[in-house]
């Protein structure tokens, strides 16, 4: 999702603030995802 919204940002060369906004949520929860992950498979192993 995160590459489909970053490539129709660029598509006309400049990234508007909503579209900045958008890419930034979408990178937020991505990160998350991954921190939730990290700590599941930390648990795991304890």
């Amino acid at each position: 999702m995160l590459m489909a919204e970053y490539n129709i940002s660029i598509e006309d060369g400049v990234i508007t603030m909503n579209e900045a906004k958008r890419l930034l949520k979408e990178t937020v929860e991505i990160q998350q995802v991954l921190i939730d992950m990290k700590l599941h498979l930390e648990n795991e192993h304890i």
